[in-house]
């Protein structure tokens, strides 16, 4: 099943001018998530009412970038960020992201999307977040018999 888009949310661009200028350039995905951290902690914090947010450890190969507190509830946060996009996790990271979770008992999960050239964000939650984090790999069939077709 594909989950349902969350609504589409915007920040405030003048609180925010700063940041949202430092990712017109050429930046590393690393770079740009980077830049970003004010505006995911305002987004976190101010829209979303977590209590408390901090950076994720720095191990290789962790899959989500902030852990808070929403509701007295964890949640690990992994956000995906892109200039024109809203991106969505690779499928290690999903299925790394989804090992935590099941390693865990009482974390959720939030997966924070947004968009800088619009100043747009996404957020889902729980089931929708899991959802977002299954396996959608396409089908090979397809590709398989066009393939056959030409042998």
């Amino acid at each position: 099943m594909t989950p349902k888009e969350p609504r589409t949310q915007s920040i405030d661009r003048t609180k925010h001018t700063e940041a949202l200028a430092l990712l017109r350039g050429d930046l590393t995905p690393r770079e740009f998530e980077r830049q970003c951290e004010p505006i995911v902690r305002d987004i976190l914090v101010k829209h979303e009412g977590f209590e408390r947010v901090e950076r994720g450890p720095s191990f290789t190969g962790t899959p989500f970038d902030y852990f808070g507190f929403r509701g007295g509830i964890p949640h690990v946060v992994e956000f995906k960020g892109s200039r024109r996009s809203f991106p969505r996790p690779g499928k290690v990271q999903r299925r790394r992201l989804r090992r935590v979770l099941e390693a865990i008992s009482g974390l959720s999960v939030a997966i924070l999307q947004f968009r800088a050239d619009t100043a747009e964000f996404r957020i889902r939650y729980g089931e929708d977040a899991l959802q977002l984090l299954a396996e959608h790999d396409a089908p090979l069939e397809p590709i398989v018999a066009w393939v056959k077709e030409r042998l």
